[in-house]
């Protein structure tokens, strides 16, 4: 499977998923979407991605973190917040 560079996060919470040459990766964008997410999949693409965005369809769009990504998948959990503290 390409490597992710671009995740596009929809507010229905649809995606698409790019690799470096623009192309779709089919397996990473079936791993997230508005009723169920494959979690192991999902985070994998959120560490290989380098550009975040949400948008609304046909709407408007905004770059956020991975950090921001992980956490609008529910992938963030209490001990990587703790990990990551300064004092962690």
């Amino acid at each position: 499977m390409e490597k992710a560079h671009t995740i596009w996060l929809f507010t229905n919470r649809n995606c698409m998923i790019f690799d470096k040459e623009r192309n779709q990766i089919d397996e990473y964008q079936k791993a997230i979407g508005c009723h169920e997410i494959d979690k192991d999949l999902a985070y994998q693409a959120t560490l290989e991605a380098e550009i975040f965005e949400i948008s609304q369809w046909y709407g408007w769009s905004h770059t956020i973190t991975r950090k921001e990504m992980q956490y609008l998948l529910g992938l963030r959990t209490r001990e990587m917040d703790l990990m990551e503290a300064p004092n962690g």
